[in-house]
């Protein structure tokens, strides 16, 4: 393998390793920044690292000049494709505003105030609570939290069941003014249903 270094003019300089192909590049190669073609910068340098110095004849042999040896022409090779190194995903998805954690967090608390609005509007017009309070808490803070995020995450999921269980707490307090213990299963639920939307 002979490493290849490329400074472009663009100011990107780029280098890797290649096994050569008859002395050249197997495939092309461009600039990762402007596309430009580096294939014959390359095969420049894969030409100076082969070549050296021409041997040197036996003591004695004279050589005589003649006509010169035909050597046989290579096939000609269609153009190889061309290709570009490819960015990191992980850069890419950052420079794109995706899969930022604090927009996630942000998320599941708009979807937890959501949640709670929404029951204790409920309880004020009904009269009672919504059955399914820790379901519905937990729901909109998981959906709220993957919706910003652009997708799930474990640790996602462990803060939005954080927030979802606060909420649900909270919802109770305005409601009763108290937490009534056998509320622990809706907060259990809320937890639960938080945490699998936005991890899964």
């Amino acid at each position: 393998m002979l490493p290849i270094k490329i400074q472009c003019g663009c100011g990107q300089s780029y280098a890797f390793d290649v096994e050569p192909v008859d002395g050249r590049m197997a495939t092309a190669v461009a600039c990762p920044t402007c596309g430009v073609d580096g294939t014959d910068a390359a095969n420049a340098q894969i030409s100076r690292a082969l070549a050296g110095p021409p041997p040197l004849p036996p003591r004695g042999l004279r050589i005589q000049a003649g006509a010169p040896s035909v050597r046989p022409e290579a096939p000609v090779r269609p153009p190889p494709a061309r290709f570009a190194p490819a960015p990191f995903p992980t850069a890419a998805r950052e420079s794109a505003g995706e899969f930022n954690l604090g927009l996630g967090i942000l998320g599941a608390v708009i979807g937890a105030a959501v949640g709670v609005g929404l029951m204790f509007g409920f309880y004020e017009w009904a009269g009672f609570r919504f059955p399914l309070l820790g379901i519905g808490i937990g729901v909109l803070t998981g959906y709220g939290a993957r919706l910003l995020y652009k997708g799930t995450d474990n640790t996602l999921g462990i803060i939005s069941g954080g927030i979802a269980m606060l909420a649900v707490v909270g919802a109770l307090l305005l409601m009763y003014g108290t937490f009534p213990p056998i509320s622990i299963i809706s907060v259990l639920v809320s937890v639960s249903m938080a945490y699998r939307i936005a991890a899964n």
